[in-house]
């Protein structure tokens, strides 16, 4: 698989990988502000239009735990999910764990390379099988996180 969602480009580097990569016009410092911002994510990491993000914390530490939430604005629909944070160097690099419901946990690299004032930010989720990476990929998170990857863009131009 190779597809691109929103200018996002998703890939399956394993049977149990999926990673999504987009560059964005500004420095690796920016792009971090944006990713590890309460403030400033609860902007932009929505997945398809129409959602909102009640909850997110973050305790951006080795050791340290975030939990996010999104929600319609009807009330209709919600879901969570949580981890720990394995890795932690500023305006380079995250690892975290993300359990959702009652899922095996997933661990998520997340990187930030930047080159000439241009970043590229590569999330790569590893799941503890083929099977509970397709099931995530039914979900259609390809799909929103591009679109959130979208609304990043966006966002970075405007700070």
């Amino acid at each position: 698989m190779n597809d691109t969602k929103f200018g996002t480009t998703v890939t399956l580097p394993s049977d149990t990988e999926i990673a999504m990569t987009r560059a964005f016009d500004a420095p690796a410092s920016l792009v971090w502000k944006a990713y590890t911002s309460p403030e400033l994510l609860r902007r932009w990491l929505l997945g398809p239009d129409g959602w909102e993000m009640p909850i997110c914390e973050i305790d951006l530490r080795v050791g340290g735990k975030w939990r996010y939430g999104w929600a319609l604005p009807d009330g209709s629909q919600a879901f969570e999910m949580h981890g720990e944070y394995t890795e932690v160097t500023p305006h380079s690099r995250i690892v975290n764990t993300e359990i959702f419901e009652d899922n095996p946990p997933a661990v998520t690299v997340v990187s930030f390379a930047e080159e000439d004032g241009r970043t590229v930010m590569t999330t790569t989720m590893r799941l503890v099988s083929q099977e509970a990476r397709d099931a995530v990929l039914a979900t259609g998170m390809a799909d929103g996180a591009g679109r959130s990857y979208e609304r990043l863009g966006e966002l970075i131009a405007t700070l």
